[in-house]
């Protein structure tokens, strides 16, 4: 057995080798090339399976970061590719969140700046000015990293300029910053996220005010621009929405009575205006009221007495006099002390009331109103009537220094009748142009009419002369054709008559068609 598998494998190879021979040059040379391809691709498939599987550590990082965690990555013998002409780092994708935790707490993720981690190593013989510095710095990339966290940024730096203190308030500068933004390609800022980012500066720096903030961004156009506007445009923008407050609410007044003096006197036979006061001050005001009778808040007695017997030299001088119910005996009498003494403290009746004002209260309201008097024809009566209903319906309060004038006045109404001669006139012209329009619409009808019956009148005398042509002639004979005279010839007049006759004897119906339609054209 093994040597017929030794014989049959010498014949296959001395096969394969006599089939080498018989090959011609340019297909041994091709089967060359292909050998060599297929062992290139099989070391590239093997290759690419056996290398590990790479996936992203970090993403869009400045050339300067990316430097940084490149030789980071050399130091731990990490393997690692770039892409995205360096600005992503791509490393074994087991080995992605085990690498991002170390750099993050190795501080190697920290780009381009240090936040407040620079205080956590005490610094001997640090100076003020120094401790400034190192806070600014700190100040500056925390706000940074901050404003990265924006998905449209993608990165950014911040500058703050925070004058030195100064023990002169009025030689104390304010602070101020600049911010510039790198956006993502085809990323845009919106008016609200602006307004963000300069809130969230102001409120990270003492002192620092919105209108003292700029942004922007790496194409040089000023973001902040339209947000951190001067005081004296919000004042005027504020001044605006009051005037357009106070007109709204005028507008509603003026509304309500007009409406109520239309259904009274009728419309258009009254005006009315009004003209509103608001205060629009937000007033914060604390009363504090003190009562008449304090409220005892403690009280002290104090009682001392004393009796004896015997006797009694006298007391001090001016003892009887200065010590009330002291007794002062003599040398055989009995002597008796007595004192008394209270003490009230009072606390002060005190009552705090405080009052907070919105703004757009209303101060004062002042109301005219013009009647259409109608050639004197309302009286004093009906005028004060009007003006008590008048006071009622917009809430009239004396004290409040309101003030309502009701007149009386004869209306020009000399526009009005124009205005209805005009439309009298405008409504005759309508009505005259829609006469003469049906006039042509008829005459038009009317001439289409005569046309159709003309045309079928020729159309039946066309049909008419068509079957009279299609008649035969009646034969005449050649003898009684050369008996008749010369004058006794029929002319071709008559012929048609004896024509037409021979044919009302044969075809009556067709002949009165016929004379019917010559009738109808007549």
């Amino acid at each position: 057995m093994i040597t017929l598998a030794a014989m049959s494998r010498a014949e296959i190879v001395s096969g394969l080798r006599q089939k080498w021979l018989d090959l011609s040059l340019a297909k041994k040379v091709a089967a060359g090339i292909l050998a060599v391809a297929l062992i290139c691709t099989l070391f590239i498939i093997v290759r690419a399976l056996s290398r590990p599987k790479m996936a992203p550590l970090f993403t869009e990082l400045e050339a300067s970061d990316a430097a940084r965690v490149t030789e980071r990555l050399k130091e731990l013998g990490v393997a690692y590719t770039l892409a995205s002409e360096g600005r992503s780092i791509l490393v074994p994708e087991d080995k992605v969140y085990d690498l991002r935790i170390q750099l993050a707490g190795d501080g190697t993720l920290l780009a381009s700046g240090t936040g407040f981690e620079l205080f956590d190593e005490t610094k001997l013989g640090a100076t003020d000015f120094s401790r400034r510095i190192d806070y600014q710095r700190a100040l500056q990339e925390e706000l940074r990293r901050t404003i990265v966290q924006i998905d449209e940024v993608e990165q950014a730096r911040v500058h703050l300029a925070i004058p030195e203190p100064s023990v002169f308030i009025e030689e104390t500068a304010a602070p101020s910053a600049s911010i510039l933004l790198k956006l993502k390609p085809y990323a845009k800022l919106s008016e609200l996220q602006v307004r963000g980012i300069i809130n969230l500066v102001a409120g990270s720096v003492e002192k620092l005010s919105p209108e003292a903030i700029t942004i922007v961004d790496t194409q040089g156009n000023i973001l902040s621009s339209d947000i951190a506007r001067s005081m004296a445009e919000q004042l005027a923008e504020a001044t605006n929405e009051q005037l357009a407050v106070r007109r709204s609410f005028e507008r509603e007044l003026e509304q309500r009575l007009q409406n109520l003096l239309d259904r009274v006197l009728g419309p258009g036979q009254s005006i009315a205006m009004l003209t509103a006061e608001l205060d629009f001050n937000s007033t914060e005001t604390t009363l504090i009221t003190f009562g008449e009778e304090g409220v005892p808040r403690s009280q002290q007695v104090i009682r001392e007495e004393w009796a004896g017997s015997g006797s009694f030299t006298g007391g001090e001088a001016g003892t009887g006099s200065n010590i009330p119910g002291y007794v002062v005996g003599g040398e055989s009498g009995e002597s008796t002390y007595s004192r008394t003494e209270e003490t009230t403290n009072y606390e002060i009746d005190e009552t705090r009331e405080k009052q907070i004002l919105a703004p757009g209260r209303l101060q004062r309201l002042h109301t005219a109103v013009v009647i259409n008097s109608k050639d004197n024809n309302l009286s004093e009566a009906q005028i004060r009537q009007i003006e008590e209903t008048v006071a009622a319906a917009i809430g009239y309060q004396e004290e409040r220094g309101d003030s309502i004038s009701v007149s009386a006045m004869d209306f020009d109404t000399s526009h009005i009748e124009a205005a209805l001669e005009d439309w009298e006139k405008a409504q005759k012209q309508e009505r005259l142009e829609r006469y003469i329009t049906l006039g042509a619409i008829a005459l038009a009808a009317l001439i289409l009419l005569i046309f159709v019956l003309r045309f079928l009148a020729k159309r039946r005398e066309r049909l008419l002369d068509e079957e009279l042509a299609a008649l035969p002639e009646v034969p005449v004979e050649e003898k009684e054709e050369a008996e008749l005279a010369p004058e006794e010839i029929m002319s071709s007049e008559q012929q048609t008559h004896k024509r037409v006759r021979q044919l009302a004897d044969k075809e009556p119906e067709a002949v009165a068609f016929l004379i019917r339609a010559w009738l109808a054209e007549d």
